[in-house]
């Protein structure tokens, strides 16, 4: 019996029900099989993937056999061929010099730049004012990218690279689910603000990376790691290669982190009970915080996985065959395209037990999911690379400031808004109280 289910709607009513409402579509899609085919047809097949096996041999055993395809050529406008677009062997490749950026005694040193300034938003905060968290920690997550991974500070100019990123990040999402992609020259208005934040965007990259060249910065920051890397033949990585990392780092690197954030302050709100416990943990840590202080906040990082299960950045996951291919007995055509949502997945009832609500407690010492029924950064070799960068990032972020204020936020509902990642539609609006 074949494990590939024909969706019970037409093509038409499909795409426009996924137009609409892309979580809604798919998590409704979610229980309705393994793999459920949306009848798309033969010319390019298309199939949202349910089954944590699937999920496995879709990521992992035949990784090979597959690119990321349409997801690629969209965000290589923006990033060109970095890390996030590039594929198999120069992806490897790519892999291999990035990865001690992200070991564990680089990111130990990181957590400092963390804490620092966590600590100089905290210091800013002003009781009773009204603030955006989104647009707060897009400001914050880029100082710290830019600071531990390109040993640069943009603190003069994090407002318009924020916005610049913001602007790449809209139009990318709206051209990767348009029907039709525009060259990137072709002169709409969307197209020229896209090209306006991308040449902001190159400036400071630029110019960071020529005065890195000119001073010689330290190889213990991704950058000076990326002047030091060598080719096969011995020579130097081409500039034109290292702005596009540079620019992966900066929209992968800091938006993912700052709407996850983003969501853990709205999720607090809403749950008085567990910021109380997160707070209670903070307290009983000594200053200055570190690395070590991360390894200790056990419940804080309940929180933060807790809120990754119900609102992952990569709320999708794009993958497309080369050729016919053969998945646990189950044969794709050429070009079929395949659909992952770890955003649907997490909500699964025969794993997550009441999955719709926020519980921590999910997480706790010694509980444990099977593999591909919760992975927040995805999975196999192309699995975020800055994951574990991430969790510290967020652990210490949210201690810095939970000790200092409470964030409540009045709306009653707020809209999740899949982009290039999950945001908080429109921002998270909250009133500052600060502790006494």
């Amino acid at each position: 019996m074949s494990r590939v289910i024909d969706i019970d709607r037409s093509r038409v009513r499909n795409f426009f029900h996924f137009q609409r409402d892309p979580l809604g579509f798919l998590v409704e899609t979610a229980d309705k099989g393994d793999v459920v085919s949306l009848r798309t047809g033969t010319f390019q097949s298309t199939y949202v993937v349910n089954s944590p096996e699937f999920i496995r041999a879709l990521l992992v055993t035949h990784e090979s056999g597959l690119v990321k395809g349409r997801s690629s050529n969209v965000l290589r406008r923006t990033v060109g061929d970095g890390l996030l677009t590039s594929e198999h062997n120069q992806h490897k490749q790519q892999r291999k010099y990035m990865q001690p950026a992200f070991y564990k005694e680089r990111i130990n040193s990181y957590a400092r730049t963390v804490v620092e300034e966590a600590g100089k938003l905290a210091d800013g905060l002003q009781n009773g004012s009204v603030i955006d968290v989104h647009e707060e920690m897009m400001q914050l997550t880029l100082s710290i990218i830019t600071k531990t991974m390109f040993h640069a500070s943009v603190d003069e100019d994090k407002q318009r690279l924020s916005d610049a990123v913001d602007t790449t990040i809209v139009q990318t999402a709206g051209t990767l689910f348009s029907p039709l992609i525009l060259p990137l020259g072709f002169p709409t208005r969307g197209n020229r603000n896209h090209k306006h934040a991308i040449s902001e965007l190159e400036t400071m990259i630029y110019n960071t990376l020529n005065r890195a060249k000119q001073q010689e910065i330290p190889d213990d920051s991704l950058l000076g790691m990326l002047l030091e890397t060598k080719d096969e033949d011995g020579n130097p990585i081409p500039d034109e290669e290292i702005r596009d990392q540079m620019m992966t780092m900066l929209l992968a690197g800091h938006e993912t982190t700052a709407s996850l954030l983003t969501w853990v302050f709205f999720l607090l709100s809403k749950h008085p009970e567990a910021r109380e416990k997160v707070l209670a943990e903070v307290k009983q840590c000594h200053k200055p915080y570190s690395f070590e202080t991360f390894m200790q906040l056990r419940y804080t990082k309940q929180v933060i996985e807790e809120t990754l299960r119900l609102y992952p950045p990569a709320w999708i996951i794009l993958r497309e065959s080369r050729q016919s291919i053969n998945i646990l007995g189950e044969t794709f055509p050429d070009k079929s395209s395949f659909l992952i949502s770890p955003y649907a997945i997490h909500r699964n009832p025969a794993v997550f037990q009441d999955p719709h609500s926020f519980q921590p407690e999910r997480f706790s010492p010694g509980r444990s999911y099977e593999p591909y029924t919760y992975f927040p950064f995805g999975g196999g070799p192309r699995g975020c690379i800055g994951s574990r960068f991430a969790m510290m990032e967020a652990v210490l972020i949210l201690a810095v400031l939970i000790e200092k204020a409470e964030f409540r936020h009045k709306e009653k509902e707020i809209i999740p808004e899949p982009l290039v990642s999950l945001r908080v539609k429109g921002g998270l609006k909250v009133s500052v109280e600060l502790n006494g």
